[in-house]
């Protein structure tokens, strides 16, 4: 049985700002977030399918959409787990390997 699922994170980076929220309608402290939507196999192998840059008020989470190129320029590595940012091609791999050793145990080869 495949266990697979999704998910959605939203992680806090970098320094907060003081704006006035048009929500609240207060002079408010502001935090750069990330808020990204992944899927998972066996919660090992994940994928990212969509990230926002967002610039949400600390008291009622309203804000902007920032721009992702100028977002990912400023951060030295993105707050995403490496397990969700690299995770369903470490699974293809395995999966690969697999087929390969599994058929060269078979008479088939792959190689002379």
């Amino acid at each position: 049985m495949i266990f697979f699922g999704q998910g959605e994170r939203v992680v806090a980076y970098g320094e907060v700002e003081k704006h006035r929220c048009p929500r609240c309608c207060e002079e408010r402290l502001f935090q750069p977030q990330l808020r990204y939507k992944y899927g998972h196999i066996y919660a090992l192998f994940g994928w990212v399918y969509s990230k926002r840059y967002e610039l949400a008020c600390g008291e009622c989470g309203h804000g902007w959409v920032l721009d992702k190129k100028a977002e990912e320029a400023k951060l030295d590595k993105l707050p995403i787990p490496s397990h969700l940012q690299y995770g369903f091609m470490v699974f293809l791999v395995a999966l690969i390997s697999l087929a390969i050793i599994g058929a060269g145990y078979n008479g088939v080869a792959f190689l002379p």
